[in-house]
């Protein structure tokens, strides 16, 4: 009977000093093992952060150049769309005559705006300046163009004027 006393408070007293072992060093050596782990991973993240970090200017850079050259200073789209119509008519010599107020429609959730202008002037320079709005400009899409040759009695003249309507869906 001895013996199996002796055997099982050997048995206990090991199973006592596994909990003791565990509690003051396997416990603590796991936990530092944890976040050295998580902090490698940390590491590893942020080594390629200033390439990452140089791609992302480079983009905003790129970005930046592209809303410049979509003209969307401004959220007044008929203004916007005077003004350029202005500056490409000085620079290609063509007058605008007439800019009506947009036409605005509404079918469900789609809302269609359509401006309607009249310029006047060379044939070439008016096929340039409506080249500049589809392109250069974020004003929607030409959905019809017109020309029609008139004469101007009091000084005998004649001129060329184009009828444009341009439709932008939001």
């Amino acid at each position: 009977m001895r013996l199996d006393k002796r055997n099982k408070l050997l048995i206990g007293g090991f199973v006592l000093a596994l909990v003791v072992c565990y509690q003051l060093a396997i416990k603590k050596t796991l936990a530092l093992r944890t976040q050295y782990v998580h902090d490698s991973n940390i590491r590893e993240q942020t080594k390629d952060l200033p390439q990452k970090l140089a791609n992302l200017k480079r983009q905003e850079q790129q970005l930046d150049t592209q809303f410049a050259g979509l003209n969307l200073e401004s959220t007044n789209m008929q203004h916007e769309l005077l003004r350029f119509l202005n500056e490409q008519g000085s620079e290609h010599s063509v007058k605008v005559i007439d800019f009506s107020a947009p036409h605005v429609t509404h079918e469900g959730e789609t809302t269609t705006s359509t401006y309607q202008f009249i310029l006047e002037g060379g044939f070439s320079s008016i096929l340039k300046v409506a080249h500049a709005l589809e392109t250069k400009a974020n004003f929607g899409g030409i959905s019809h163009m017109a020309f029609e040759k008139e004469k101007n009695l009091r000084n005998g003249k004649s001129v060329l004027q184009a009828s444009i309507f341009i439709q932008q869906m939001e």
